[in-house]
């Protein structure tokens, strides 16, 4: 790579994390799911992490949730076991993206 900074590239990561996680929850949506954030990692291939400690191992994700929660663009929804609560779009997050493939 060329002299690119490193706060530019870690901008484009996250990007790029936001829309791996989106992209995850549209699906999902569409499948009329609530996925929890290992779900999310699983599915969309993000490091999940090893437990040592005190170590979250979904951290990057949830991470990335709280930043598109804080966006109105992700809401807090309880999974079909009732013991759990999941992730999904908003509505509004929902209908602009109804466009996007599958």
């Amino acid at each position: 790579m060329t002299d690119v900074e490193p706060k530019h590239l870690a901008r484009v990561g996250e990007f790029l994390l936001e829309k791996a996680v989106t992209d995850v929850l549209l699906e999902a949506k569409r499948e009329g799911e609530c996925i929890g954030p290992a779900e999310i990692s699983r599915r969309a291939g993000i490091y999940r992490g090893k437990s040592s400690g005190y170590s979250m191992y979904d951290a990057i994700v949830q991470g990335i949730l709280y930043k598109l929660e804080e966006h109105e663009r992700v809401t807090r929804c309880d999974q079909p076991s009732g013991k759990k609560r999941g992730w999904e779009l908003t509505d509004k997050e929902f209908a602009s993206r109804q466009d996007d493939p599958r």
